[in-house]
């Protein structure tokens, strides 16, 4: 469904709507401008899909228009805009799915993180969870509830950071994980990349919660960075039993970029700097993984609950990280050991 044009201006989104003034995010001036930036290429990424509609120009033109750097905000905008498309013509067959399987399959997993904004901006979006997710490609689908908790971390800070309000009772367990995930992405944003606000903040959240915040937190810090190896550095030590799990989201993020071709520096620093990788060797390491955990849950294939699936073997993929990054020596660090994350696992 194309949407009508007097649609579409309504639903544009103006770019000082994400500057750090308005959603009342304080950050050191310099490190500001990066990460507002940020923002405003994924509002500038959904403005672009609004205007161009099809896929194919859309994809060419984020191409054209974003470096490297800013390339899967961009299409996480996109990702938006299409969410916004499927969930306003539900009969239809999936935008989303369309966009991901072709013309955006190099983005599929920013580009589908990005619906979760749709999820939150429409009315209906989080009654529409359980029948949505069947309408989009299993492998991609969890990662709806992570751009659900970005979002919601971004946009209502006080109320999902400062309030440490849960996920939304519509998504199942294994998705309120995945949101958590999201929640911890957004707080490079919302407490400025600073180390000790974010993890005085996870503090302050459940024992159950912070293994998937801390997470969260890796993930941003490799993929948007824009701090030196002294935050970096600090981060990792300020994770403490937790810094595995923070450590675990830096793959993510470097697989993230090598399948989408956008490269970059940033990316590199906390690879070498926190894993001793290079972003290449840390990509092909999740990939060894994910192609184990796969190959594992072959014999599963007919479980009922395909979605409970693909997150256990997401979650089967953590677990393997964390373990690999933990001290052996140290078995009460293991991933799932402990009596939080045991309380959490749905």
């Amino acid at each position: 469904m194309i949407l009508p044009p007097a649609v579409n201006r309504l639903l544009a989104i103006r770019p000082e709507t994400v500057s750090f003034d308005r959603l009342g995010f304080l950050c050191e001036a310099g490190l500001r401008v990066h990460l507002e930036r940020v923002l405003m290429t994924f509002v500038e990424g959904y403005n672009l899909a609004l205007e161009l509609e099809e896929g194919e120009p859309i994809a060419a033109a984020v191409r054209t228009r974003f470096d490297d750097q800013q390339l899967g905000f961009a299409f996480q905008g996109v990702g938006m805009y299409l969410g916004v498309r499927d969930l306003l013509a539900p009969w239809q067959s999936s935008a989303l799915r369309a966009f991901t399987s072709d013309a955006g399959r190099e983005h599929d997993f920013v580009t589908t993180a990005g619906a979760g904004f749709a999820l939150a901006r429409l009315p209906w979006g989080m009654r529409s969870w359980p029948s949505y997710a069947r309408r989009l490609d299993p492998r991609l689908a969890w990662c709806v509830p992570e751009g659900l908790g970005f979002h919601e971390g971004i946009v209502h800070f006080a109320r999902y950071q400062d309030g440490r309000r849960e996920a939304p009772p519509q998504l199942p367990p294994y998705a309120r994980l995945l949101f958590d995930a999201g929640l911890g992405r957004s707080l490079w944003w919302s407490q400025g990349a600073a180390p000790r606000r974010i993890a005085a903040t996870i503090a302050r959240f459940p024992a159950a919660r912070q293994r998937e915040l801390w997470c969260g937190v890796g993930g941003a810090a490799a993929y948007a960075g824009g701090v030196g190896e002294d935050a970096l550095l600090e981060l990792s030590e300020l994770a403490g039993r937790h810094r595995a799990d923070f450590l675990s989201g830096i793959p993510f993020a470097t697989r993230l970029r090598r399948r989408g071709r956008n490269p970059w520096w940033g990316t590199d620093l906390a690879c070498r700097l926190l894993l001793d990788r290079s972003s290449d060797d840390a990509s092909d390491w999740l990939s060894e993984i994910v192609d184990s955990v796969a190959g594992e849950s072959a014999a599963e294939q007919q479980r009922a609950d395909h979605q409970s699936r693909l997150f256990d073997s997401y979650l089967l993929v953590r677990q393997r990280l964390v373990a690999e990054l933990h001290d052996a020596a140290d078995p009460a660090w293991a991933y799932g050991g402990g009596d939080e994350r045991d309380a959490a696992a749905p």
